[in-house]
């Protein structure tokens, strides 16, 4: 009977490991950290972009400065954006949002 038991446990599959509690450990954790920061970014540049479509270019400024508080700065295209965005003249009904 022990040869049944054994030839069970081999056709089995194998028990995944649980990566999350280790990832919630040293280097993983720090690699999924800045992950999200990252994204994290690329979504307020996502937003202000948004913004900037729909014409609302204070709010598309705010989101701007608040990548740039993330990042630490912006990239240099952002940086040029966000100069031409601040200097556009705004449109009717938005005027009291800068």
């Amino acid at each position: 009977m022990s040869n049944s038991s054994s030839q069970q446990s081999a056709s089995s599959p194998p028990t995944a490991a649980r990566p999350v509690a280790y990832q919630r450990n040293g280097h993983l954790a720090a690699a999924s950290d800045k992950a999200q920061h990252q994204a994290l970014i690329q979504a307020t540049f996502d937003r202000a972009e948004a913004y900037a479509r729909l014409g609302d270019l204070g709010h598309a400024v705010e989101w701007l400065d608040r990548a740039a508080r993330l990042n630490g700065d912006l990239p240099l295209s952002y940086q040029e954006k966000r100069a031409r965005w601040d200097r556009a003249p705004l449109r009717p009904g938005l005027a009291d949002r800068r």
